[in-house]
């Protein structure tokens, strides 16, 4: 391995370690993602558009046998690296979430972090995941709903930046989740207080990259002290939901 290499790998690993991810917004969604998820060792996951891993990886370190997938294939390739660096064992592989290639009630939680509403087809992707789940399991979501960020202008510019297809609302997901086959157990809105929508707007506004961007990672745990005590309970820049597959 080239120098560069091993130091970029030196760098990740010590990311990894220390809080998973620079992106706070992830931060944010991973630390209500995990309470809901209440993992039990040996539960079988999938991690759908799981990108580089770092969920996948944090899944697997409970206890859990997780496969991670994604269309792209560069981000799997990283993920593998990351897996073998940090020596968590985890299945990643390239594979479309309209398609999956596991048989019928296979798992027992799915995972969507941030990745349905990048699915052109969503709907056909919620039915795959409610395949491919035990009767009775669950799915957890996280997806954008910018519904606290009224500026239609900031709406249209992450829609281009961040590939986004589909926005939701407790109401829409609701829908979405009946249609596929399974019924809402709860949801709730993050990222919805002034100084986490400050701090979106920011990141929009850079388009999601750059050192300052990646350097407000600290923000994360000012803005879950302003989610938790100035949050607004029907309004987040992002909508959690929590599904149950119908054993009917």
């Amino acid at each position: 391995m080239q120098k560069g290499n091993k130091m970029k790998s030196y760098i990740r690993h010590w990311i990894y370690k220390i809080i998973g991810t620079l992106n706070f917004v992830r931060i944010i969604e991973w630390q209500s993602m995990l309470e809901w998820l209440e993992l039990k060792e040996g539960e079988r996951i999938l991690d759908v558009a799981c990108g580089e891993g770092v969920l996948s990886l944090k899944l697997a370190e409970r206890g859990c046998e997780v496969h991670g997938i994604d269309l792209s294939e560069g981000a799997i390739n990283s993920a593998k690296r990351l897996a073998e660096r940090e020596k968590i064992a985890c299945e990643f592989k390239v594979e479309n979430a309209e398609d999956l290639q596991y048989p019928d009630g296979y798992f027992d939680k799915v995972v969507f972090s941030s990745s349905l509403e990048h699915i052109e087809d969503d709907i056909k992707a919620l039915k795959e995941a409610c395949r491919v789940l035990k009767p009775n399991g669950s799915i957890i979501l996280t997806v954008p709903s910018l519904t606290y960020l009224i500026d239609e202008k900031i709406k249209q510019r992450h829609r281009k930046i961040a590939y986004v297809v589909n926005y939701y609302t407790r109401e829409t997901m609701k829908r979405k989740l009946e249609t596929t086959g399974f019924s809402m157990v709860r949801s709730k809105y993050l990222l919805n207080s002034c100084m986490t929508t400050f701090f979106c707007k920011i990141g929009i506004k850079l388009e999601w990259k750059g050192l300052l961007w990646f350097g407000m990672f600290p923000m994360a745990y000012l803005c879950l002290i302003s989610d938790r005590f100035l949050g607004m309970k029907d309004k987040g820049y992002t909508l959690m939901a929590e599904g149950r597959k119908n054993l009917t």
